[in-house]
């Protein structure tokens, strides 16, 4: 437009046409700048309305934000304090806790010396137990052999009366004097060397007495040979018996001995019979059977 415009003015130099286009140029600039104030006005009567939302807004946020602020900070003090009391409690606590761990440290040695204590008194008690049954052993033989004394001198007695009852009676004298001989004949005592020895008495009134070293003992043993039972006297204390012997030698007869087996640990209160073969025992059993708490092997002989 402003093209076709310079070429109408350049085709019309006329003074009427110059003052028209000149005032119809004016009155053009007057309109754009009106338009111009106008937009010019609402932008910033838009701009300040913005600028007073926002301003309203930041002070809002910065008044909730201070409030926000005054509450964290009387939080952090209230914490704070807690944190105080919890640290003196704490405190207090640990102290508290070492000395019961002191305590309880105390109390577990008391309570080792009470168990070694008491295990030694078991001990004692098991030792004296074991006296005593030697003891009561040793005067049960005694009283036996006494025993045995008496009635040799009762049957003394009654043949000296039969004697003296039937003085002129010569064969008979004879053969109550071989009858004398045949008793004490058969009043002998066996001794075997070794660390147990099993005495009892037999149809024939032979003494037996039994002894032993240690925990291990002999519990009981047949007169006629057919078993041997092994006892661990010891309460708590487990008594490894592997591999150990034990022999049997009558009369000069072929010794016989049967050896216990591999890793075999006799369990405290625990006892292990060992049969004679061909006498009711168990041929070539397993290595541990348990028949009424005890333990039952095999062995030749």
């Amino acid at each position: 437009e402003i093209k076709e415009l310079q070429a109408m003015a350049a085709r019309d130099t006329t003074p009427e046409n110059r003052e028209f286009f000149k005032n119809e140029l004016a009155q053009a600039i007057r309109d754009i700048r009106a338009e111009y104030d106008r937009i010019t006005d609402n932008n910033r009567s838009d701009m300040e309305s913005w600028y007073k939302l926002k301003v309203q807004e930041v002070q809002t946020q910065s008044a909730r934000q201070n409030m926000e602020q005054g509450y964290q900070k009387d939080e952090v003090k209230r914490l704070r304090t807690q944190l105080g009391d919890l640290r003196g409690k704490l405190a207090d606590l640990e102290s508290r806790n070492s000395l019961l761990e002191k305590q309880v440290q105390e109390l577990n040695y008391q309570l080792e010396d009470d168990q070694r204590s008491y295990e030694a008194a078991l001990n004692d008690r098991d030792a004296q137990i074991r006296k005593m049954r030697e003891e009561c052993q040793a005067l049960m033989v005694e009283l036996q052999m006494l025993l045995d004394t008496k009635q040799t001198l009762d049957a003394e007695i009654a043949i000296y009366r039969k004697m003296l009852e039937g003085e002129e009676n010569r064969a008979g004298l004879r053969q109550l004097v071989e009858q004398v001989v045949k008793t004490h004949s058969l009043q002998q005592q066996e001794d075997t060397e070794s660390m147990r020895v099993v005495k009892g008495e037999t149809a024939t009134r032979t003494s037996f007495q039994r002894s032993a070293k240690g925990n291990v003992s002999i519990a009981e043993a047949q007169p006629d040979g057919k078993f041997v039972v092994l006892e661990n006297t010891h309460r708590s204390k487990e008594e490894p018996v592997s591999e150990w012997k034990l022999k049997r030698k009558i009369d000069g007869k072929r010794e016989v001995v049967y050896t216990l087996p591999k890793d075999f640990v006799l369990k405290p209160g625990k006892s292990v019979k060992i049969w004679a073969r061909n006498q009711g025992g168990v041929h070539n059993p397993p290595e541990q059977l348990i028949f009424d708490g005890e333990d039952t092997f095999g062995v030749g002989g």
